[in-house]
């Protein structure tokens, strides 16, 4: 409770002295001369001593004025009270949906309370409120619009949904400076447990952040590592398990192959300890797990399961001063394990001893020079080693034509702006594939050692933003990399699959409950994002059936202790563990004034 005025107090002084001095007064009466007094009882009790001050009686008119005055007096200096609540007219709430938030510390889970805690502030929505209700998972979505219906709102939170997957709570955050940003006094209110890495490139703008943490602790054992190799005798698998909580757990963990164990063993954890073991697997196994019983907060990570033979995958080095579209674009295929660098390393670099580590180098706006790589993607920036010849400069080139190569398809350069680029002519085996008026545009080259040539940077042109970017890069690997992906792979939860589609039919895919979910042909492939919870997921038939594990692989997910403080662009955001805020009693203070001179009035009356 508060006044925020607190000034108006004063004048009780002035006024609630007035009112007493009234009381104080002798009334002023006329001398009337009657033949006896007791002919009038009623009126003995007025016989006073004839001064001017008469001596205080308690007097219920008194009590009741005094009582308005105050009253009158609390609403001027604006008397609040502390209420549970939306804290502003315009709010948006981010709600974290990653897999720390199915901890179990607060029962049901983490999730379930920060959904309660939503519910409570929806059901808080006053008249000039607006909210809006955003989900941070691995891609962030819009569960309510700004509205100033409560009812709407409580409805679309049926929506909500809390993945095994890390979040992008940095994004979401900015999602919703986009939606309250310019709006004054609005606040962004994030219900997590703040288990997620320092957000970066984040402004609030006219808006306020407030964080309101979820959780109390975190006890939890997960398995982090799991991998084989091959060596003379066949293959082994390592499966390494940490204790990434404060306190001390008992365990027995058990190593399968094709859901029969191989390997058994009970032992306890300290905090931030490791165990792990190497085990020979069984010839003829499939899949191979590693899975804990302990009495932990968090069950995602309990169980990781891998394919035995982990198929074709892809090594590319990226060498680039940084491309956020270019590495997300290539970490869309599971089979890509990407490195970064700013310069080739010397041990690539044609000529050097030994064989190349890589599959794939990517030159993004850098010069391409020679590798030892069986393959090559060259952006904006020809070299020696190049299928063309730099003749000059690009300038807003003007598209003309592709031909039908398989790295075109489903990609349009015609809508394609670039503000610049190399002017270049094929050379050798280099086959021009889509072309400007003022010269190629992307140049091919099937040699011993393959290379595809575009002739102009992504950051030069809005390619990155086009539905076509990711599909292109993905043209590129399979162009480059030569075989298709395995029949099993296994992904990390929230990751996205790209696969080609061979017709514009919907993919069933069969998720790990049995469900299926239908994902539709986008130029001419399959964009997967069903990977929310670990498990096997399935689609196809026959030869073409793929079976895809998903397993939550994030120590960062798995250290579920809550965190009091988050890092926001450089900024420590501590918790509030009550949203709050302050309503004005003037209302009900004025409809309390108005009962008690209601009530003086009937006294009044009465007595008279």
């Amino acid at each position: 409770m508060t006044f925020q005025d607190p000034r108006m107090f004063l004048w009780a002084l002035p006024i609630g002295g007035l009112i007493v001095l009234m009381y104080l007064m002798r009334m002023r009466r006329r001398d009337l001369k009657v033949s006896a007094t007791f002919l009038w009882p009623e009126r003995q009790d007025e016989i006073r001593a004839n001064h001017f001050f008469q001596k205080l009686k308690f007097n219920w008119l008194l009590v009741l004025q005094l009582l308005a005055l105050a009253l009158l007096l609390g609403g001027l200096a604006r008397w609040q009270v502390r209420q549970t609540g939306l804290t502003g007219g315009t709010t948006v709430v981010v709600i974290d949906a990653s897999a720390s938030m199915g901890a179990t510390d607060v029962q049901p889970s983490r999730f379930e309370e920060a959904r309660k805690r939503l519910g409570s502030l929806v059901d808080g929505m006053q008249g000039g409120d607006r909210l809006a209700v955003i989900e941070a998972g691995p891609i962030p979505r819009v569960i309510a619009p700004l509205s100033n219906d409560s009812a709407k709102v409580k409805s679309a939170l049926s929506g909500l949904g809390q993945t095994d997957a890390e979040a992008d709570v940095g994004e979401a955050l900015r999602l919703a400076t986009a939606l309250v940003g310019q709006a004054e006094g609005a606040k962004i209110i994030l219900l997590s447990d703040g288990v997620f890495d320092p957000i970066e490139n984040f402004s609030p703008g006219k808006s306020e952040l407030l964080y309101e943490q979820i959780g109390k602790e975190g006890k939890n054992l997960a398995v982090t590592a799991m991998g084989t190799t091959d060596d003379p005798k066949g293959r082994q698998l390592f499966v390494g398990v940490k204790n990434t909580g404060g306190t001390e757990l008992p365990a027995t963990i058990t190593i399968s192959a094709d859901k029969k164990a191989i390997f058994s063993v009970q032992t306890s954890l300290k905090p931030g300890a490791s165990w792990g073991r190497t085990v020979r697997v069984p010839a003829g196994a499939e899949w191979l797990t590693g899975e804990i019983k302990s009495r932990d907060q968090l069950a995602a990570d309990n169980s990781m399961t891998i394919p035995a033979n982990p198929g074709k995958s892809m090594r590319v080095l990226l060498i680039s001063r940084g491309n956020i579209f270019l590495e997300r674009a290539l970490a869309l295929d599971s089979r890509v394990t990407l490195d970064r660098a700013a310069v080739v390393p010397e041990g690539e670099k044609r000529g050097s001893n030994g064989a190349s580590k890589y599959d794939l180098v990517v030159f993004d706006g850098l010069t391409e020079v020679p590798v030892k790589a069986r393959s090559i993607l060259t952006f904006g920036a020809a070299g020696t080693p190049s299928p063309v010849t730099k003749e000059g400069r690009l300038s807003k080139p003007t598209f003309l034509d592709a031909n039908a190569h398989p790295l075109l398809a489903g990609v349009d350069f015609g809508s394609v702006y670039v503000e610049s680029g190399e002017k270049v002519a094929p050379r050798g085996s280099g086959q021009v594939i889509a072309e400007a008026k003022e010269g190629p545009l992307v140049v091919v080259s099937e040699g011993a050692q393959r290379q595809v040539y575009v002739a102009f940077n992504p950051v030069d042109s809005d390619f990155p933003l086009s539905i076509g970017f990711p599909i292109f890069v993905a043209n590129v690997l399979e162009f480059l990399g030569g075989t298709d992906a395995a029949s099993t792979l296994a992904v990390r939860t929230g990751q996205v699959l790209s696969i080609p589609a061979p017709s514009e039919t919907p993919l069933p895919v069969t998720l790990p409950d049995g469900k299926v979910q239908e994902v539709p042909a986008t130029a001419g492939r399959y964009v997967i994002r069903a990977f929310t919870v670990p498990g096997q997921y399935k689609w196809g038939s026959g030869d073409s059936q793929k079976f895809v594990q998903a397993n939550l692989r994030s120590e960062r997910e798995s250290a579920i202790t809550p965190v009091s403080t988050v890092e926001v662009s450089g900024n420590q955001v501590a918790a509030n563990q009550k949203l709050d805020r302050f309503a004005d009693l003037w209302k009900p203070l004025a409809l309390f004034v108005l009962a008690i001179l209601a009530l003086e009035w009937w006294v009044y009356a009465r007595r008279s």
